[in-house]
């Protein structure tokens, strides 16, 4: 908290927590104090069609309604990070695993790059690998999925990048601008994941 007993904003905290590092990102807790960044991310029509929601205005009340009940842990079957660029610590997005309390061993993966500029860096590639890495080795999932409109290609380049491949499509289940586009699945599985280089798990610090 401020000394006047507000709550710190994102680029107000002294110290963020990191709970697994990597060599370009690291990830930490969410935090009400990313709720501003959230609602300039979720106001980008781009980046929220890009994510394969549909864009809308969303007001802050809105918003803050939505991530409350994530923020404090209400769904068990969800489990979000902030990413945060290296050295700066500087946040980029958000990555999720979700829908992973289930006796078949599968989970859906999401995650935003909410800036223009930070994408295509090899950011949202490490971040991927990273949530990776604590899915099958934390939570002892098998099969890990995701869907992504076909137009998306930085993204899917990306998610093959992080051990992703294309297991089919939805044949066009995305409409954009009057035109029908493909959506396309992929997964990950454990046996055939590449962990990161460095142990990340390990290297968590504060």
């Amino acid at each position: 908290m401020n000394d006047d007993g507000n709550a710190h904003t994102a680029d107000e905290r002294p110290e963020s927590i990191l709970n697994i590092q990597g060599e370009r990102v690291a990830l930490g807790p969410l935090h009400r104090g990313l709720l501003p960044l959230i609602e300039r991310w979720d106001n980008d029509f781009r980046t929220v069609d890009l994510g394969g929601d549909d864009p809308g205005p969303r007001s802050a009340e809105s918003i803050a309604a939505l991530w409350e009940p994530l923020l404090r842990g209400e769904r068990n079957d969800w489990l979000g990070f902030a990413i945060y660029a290296l050295p700066e610590l500087r946040p980029v997005g958000i990555v999720n695993i979700r829908d992973f309390t289930n006796p078949h061993g599968t989970a859906e993966f999401g995650i935003t790059i909410g800036d223009p500029a930070d994408r295509g860096r090899g950011l949202g590639t490490e971040a991927t690998r990273l949530l990776l890495d604590y899915a099958f080795t934390m939570l002892g999932v098998h099969n890990v999925w995701l869907d992504t409109p076909a137009y998306n290609a930085g993204a899917i380049r990306a998610y093959e990048k992080a051990g992703f491949r294309e297991i089919g499509r939805r044949r066009g289940g995305r409409t954009l601008a009057g035109r029908r586009y493909d959506v396309v699945l992929m997964d990950c599985i454990a046996e055939e994941f590449v962990p990161p280089r460095s142990d990340s798990l390990a290297a968590s610090r504060r």
